[in-house]
C-alpha cells in the first residue's frame, strides 16, 4: 500500500504551537502534522506523535499529554461536531450570535474516548449530539474515571447554573481494558458461553465497587456544584466484539486461551458478563441516587456499529447511541 504523502509545508514546533492555540490549522495540517501513534495506545486512550519529517522540534521534546492537548485545541475539542469544519462554523456562529446558540438547550459533558477522539476515529455521540443541543465538552481521550473525579473540571462549569444536563462516560478502561487483570485462562475443550461468570475472578466486582464508589463522589459533586437541577447522566459501555489479533480485546482473549474464531461465542460471552457486571451496578446507583440517570447503550450497538479497533462505536453506532442519550435528556426535562 503506497503511504500518503504529506500535502502541508514544514512548521517549527513554536509555530505550530500558536496555531494549534488560535484552532487554525486546516485539516489537511492536521493529518499532516499530527500521526496516531499505535504503538503507545492503550484502550480508550489513542496516543499521538508528530511527523517529525514536517514539524521541526529544535529542542522541544513534547510529552504525548502536551502534544494530545495541543490536538484537542487545534480541533476546539470543546465544541464538537461531526468534522472540523462544522466544529469551527458553530464556534464562529456561536461568537457572533450568542443569543442563538444560548436557545438551544446546553449539554455539559465530561469523559473519554467515547466522547472524544482525533479526526482519524468515527466521529463520537457527542458530535452527533451537537447538531441538536449545545454542547460544552470537558471530555478528552485517555482521561480515566479516578482522574476525572479527582481533577474535578466539571465543578466549575457546573457552579455557572447553565447546566441542567450533564453527561458523564468514564470507566471503559477499567471494564473493557481490564481482561489480563481479571480474566481467568480458558479450561481446555471449554466453548460453553453459558461458562463466562466462571471466567471473570472474584476481583472485578470488587473494582466494580472502587468504581461506583467515584460515580458517588461525582453524583455529591455535582449535588454541592448545583442547586440539585441538574441530572447526571450514567452509562456503561456496551456489548464490545472479540476480533482475531486485535490489541484490545482479541489478543488480551488469546494470551488467555480464547481463540475469537474458535472460541466465538465464549470470548463475546465473557465481555458481555463483564460489561454486564459494570451496566448493573451503574444501574442499581441511579436508581438510589437522586437526579442522576443511567442510559443502557447496549441495544443500540449491534454488530455493524463498532470501529475496527474492537471498543469504540463506528459512525452509526455513533449516531444511535446520540439518539439514545437525546430521548434520555428529553425525558428528563421539563416542558413547562
Amino acid at each position: 500500500m503506497a503511504t500518503r504523502k504529506p500535502q502541508s509545508p514544514p512548521i517549527r514546533f513554536a509555530e505550530l504551537r500558536k496555531r494549534c492555540k488560535a484552532a487554525s490549522l486546516s485539516e489537511q495540517e492536521l493529518r499532516d502534522y499530527f500521526q496516531p501513534d499505535d504503538e503507545n495506545s492503550k484502550p480508550f486512550a489513542p496516543a499521538l506523535k508528530l511527523n517529525t519529517e514536517l514539524v521541526e522540534l529544535g529542542r522541544a521534546r513534547p510529552s504525548p499529554r502536551t502534544i494530545a492537548k495541543l490536538y484537542a485545541e487545534a480541533t476546539l475539542a470543546a465544541t464538537p461536531a461531526p468534522d472540523l469544519k462544522a466544529r469551527r462554523k458553530r464556534v464562529a456562529e456561536a461568537r457572533r450570535a450568542p443569543s442563538s446558540a444560548r436557545a438551544r438547550l446546553k449539554l455539559l459533558a465530561e469523559g473519554d474516548s467515547w466522547f472524544n477522539l482525533p479526526l482519524w476515529y468515527p466521529p463520537t455521540s457527542l458530535d452527533f449530539l451537537a447538531a441538536d443541543f449545545d454542547v460544552r465538552s470537558i471530555a478528552m481521550w485517555g482521561d480515566e474515571l479516578e482522574a476525572m473525579v479527582a481533577a474535578k473540571q466539571y465543578r466549575q462549569p457546573l457552579r455557572s447554573g447553565q447546566f441542567r444536563h450533564f453527561l458523564f462516560s468514564g470507566g471503559g478502561n477499567d471494564v473493557l481494558g481490564s481482561i489480563p487483570t481479571y480474566v481467568k485462562r480458558r479450561r481446555p475443550g471449554d466453548t460453553d458461553p453459558a461458562h463466562a461468570p466462571d471466567y471473570v475472578k472474584p476481583t472485578f466486582s470488587q473494582k466494580i465497587g472502587q468504581m461506583i464508589g467515584l460515580y458517588r463522589t461525582l453524583a455529591a459533586d455535582v449535588r454541592d456544584a448545583t442547586d440539585r437541577r441538574t441530572v447526571l447522566y450514567v452509562h456503561g459501555y456496551a456489548n464490545a466484539i472479540p476480533l482475531k489479533d486485535q490489541k484490545y480485546l482479541g489478543r488480551p482473549l488469546a494470551e488467555l486461551g480464547f481463540d475469537p474464531v474458535q472460541h466465538e461465542l465464549l470470548c463475546k460471552a465473557v465481555v458481555a458478563h463483564m460489561v454486564g457486571m459494570f451496566n448493573t451496578a451503574l444501574q442499581s446507583f441511579a436508581q438510589s441516587t437522586a437526579q442522576v440517570v443511567y442510559v443502557d447503550l447496549r441495544p443500540a450497538m449491534r454488530v455493524g456499529d463498532w470501529h475496527k479497533d474492537e471498543i469504540h462505536p463506528a459512525r452509526r453506532g455513533s449516531q444511535n447511541i446520540s439518539r439514545v442519550f437525546a430521548a434520555a435528556v428529553g425525558a428528563n426535562t421539563p416542558t413547562v
